[in-house]
């Protein structure tokens, strides 16, 4: 199998909650891709497996804590974790890890009749391993933070729960072996329990970037003059 197309389109992402949130916060959105299986050239009839990359959704996930003596935010720590390989059965990865094949039934891939007669995931993996098909798949996921305070959620446990602090999620995502990845980063950022940042970016953004003063308080100031 090889991928492709990997994207996550601007259209596909949806702010959740907004300034006058009072319990989460936070994005939904799609990566995008193309899987393809090539029809084997010898032997048809013995194929019924595929060799399938490895999904690599790799997070980055930054606390900070206010000092409310200096006025200032603190580093807190970090959590790097591929999520994929840390919890493969949540439900951001249920269409890859257990439908992947079933989806290639879907109306919208124009499947042949066979394909879209087939009911099962492995009897679709099967038919695809003969036959080959390309078809398209999307990843979803729902990144939010509670606005009031709290712990837990997929990325493991909040390094600080009060109802001021800031989360940064710098997502990498892809496929090992595959050279298209799709980056992005997620800001969200409370204060006494109301929301003041709530931003995603699309592509490869530096550390330095997300951290600068001026681009933080332009964030908070977007947010602020918001109708959301």
């Amino acid at each position: 199998m090889t991928i492709s197309n990997l994207a996550v389109p601007v259209e596909r992402i949806k702010p959740i909650g907004g300034r006058s949130s009072t319990a989460t916060a936070g994005h939904q959105f799609d990566l995008t891709f193309r899987a393809e299986v090539k029809a084997p050239m010898l032997g048809k009839l013995m194929a019924d497996d595929i060799e399938c990359p490895q999904l690599e959704w790799n997070e980055c996930i930054e606390w900070f804590r206010f000092d409310t003596v200096t006025q200032q935010w603190d580093f807190e720590g970090k959590i790097e974790r591929n999520m994929y390989a840390h919890n493969r059965e949540s439900n951001t990865f249920r269409n890859w890890h257990r439908s992947r094949y079933t989806i290639a039934t879907d109306v919208t891939n124009h499947p042949p009749a066979a394909l879209m007669a087939t009911k099962r995931e492995e009897d679709a993996k099967k038919w695809i391993a003969r036959n080959g098909f390309s078809w398209n798949l999307h990843i979803r996921d729902i990144p939010q933070m509670g606005v009031l305070g709290g712990s837990g959620g997929g990325g493991g446990l909040s390094l600080v729960i009060g109802d001021t602090r800031r989360r940064v999620i710098y997502f990498d995502l892809g496929f090992k072996g595959q050279q298209e990845r799709a980056r992005l980063v997620q800001i969200l950022e409370t204060q006494q329990g109301r929301l003041t940042i709530h931003h995603l970016i699309r592509g490869d953004i530096e550390k330095k970037t997300v951290d600068e003063l001026s681009n933080l308080e332009r964030w908070r100031f977007q947010l602020r003059t918001s109708h959301g």
